[in-house]
């Protein structure tokens, strides 16, 4: 009986908890501004993208880190004729 009426306390507790910091609804909205930009003039020029910023950058290129050999083979026969193998 204790147990039943422990957790149902703590259930309480938790559903409670949970809306003390809960933020209220609707509460202190940022207000809107409204910009008119009706009677302005605004004077500029189009400008066309150099050459250089339309090609971009070209692909890096890095040289290995490692330089792997491509075949193993040759090494692999000569440990093969080791003494410490037969």
């Amino acid at each position: 009986m204790k147990k039943a009426l422990f957790g149902l306390v703590m259930a309480a507790s938790m559903v409670l908890a949970g809306q003390a910091f809960a933020q209220d609804e609707g509460g202190d909205e940022p207000r809107s501004k409204f910009y008119d930009f009706e009677n302005m003039l605004v004077e500029g020029e189009f400008r066309s993208p150099d050459l250089m910023n339309m090609e971009g950058r070209g692909q890096a290129q890095f040289q290995r880190l490692l330089n792997l050999k491509t075949s193993f083979l040759p090494k692999i026969q000569e440990s093969t004729e080791e003494e410490t193998l037969q």
